[in-house]
């Protein structure tokens, strides 16, 4: 008798959904929002027709998956956020400043600036999405408490309000990066305003 072909595996339906939730990024971030469908989906991740609306069925669960995945990837990586919550020495300006250059790395770096593109789309769908706000609000607030913290280890005297104050001037960094109307700002550029905003704490 002759022999059946071996059966191919089942993909891990978690791995799926992490790969499918990354396509919908790279969609968000070369064609926009209106360029987000379930083909374009299937197509950046190189799956065969029908295969993302088999895992996510709107386009509204399709753009909370992208949120979440975002969230994921631009989450601190996990020693940082162990240092900042768990250690208690105090930073000097110059680790404070590396921290802040750290969390700066996906949004100057060329090969992130998809990302960054997608995570505006996101902010703006959000805007009308009550769950997608959600998601996008969990973000902000993460990184508005993590450069609290990181502030107050520095011995900023109000770190509440000018924790604040920083994650609106890292916003608008991200926003010059991405511009395509202006030139942006370079490193030493940076820096100096880094250095001006902290001056205030």
């Amino acid at each position: 008798m002759a022999s059946r072909g071996k059966k191919r595996n089942a993909p891990d339906p978690e791995k799926r959904r992490t790969e499918i939730a990354e396509a919908a990024l790279a969609v968000l971030g070369s064609e926009g929002s209106r360029g987000l469908t379930h083909r374009a989906v299937d197509e950046a991740a190189g799956l065969p027709p029908g295969s993302t609306s088999n895992y996510f069925r709107t386009r509204e669960a399709l753009l909370e998956a992208a949120a979440r995945r975002h969230l994921e990837l631009d989450m601190p990586p996990a020693e940082l956020l162990e240092a900042l919550t768990q250690d208690k020495t105090t930073l000097t300006r110059e680790q404070l400043k590396a921290l802040i250059f750290a969390a700066l790395e996906p949004v100057l770096a060329e090969s992130t600036r998809g990302r960054l593109l997608a995570r505006y789309e996101l902010t703006l769908e959000s805007n009308r999405r009550e769950e997608l706000h959600a998601v996008m609000d969990e973000l902000r607030r993460t990184v508005t408490e993590l450069t609290t913290i990181a502030l107050r280890r520095s011995g900023c005297k109000d770190p509440e309000l000018h924790g604040r104050h920083l994650v609106v001037v890292l916003d608008g960094i991200a926003v010059d990066q991405v511009s395509a109307t202006s030139p942006t700002l370079d490193r030493p550029a940076i820096d100096q305003l880094i250095e001006r905003v902290l001056d205030t704490c």
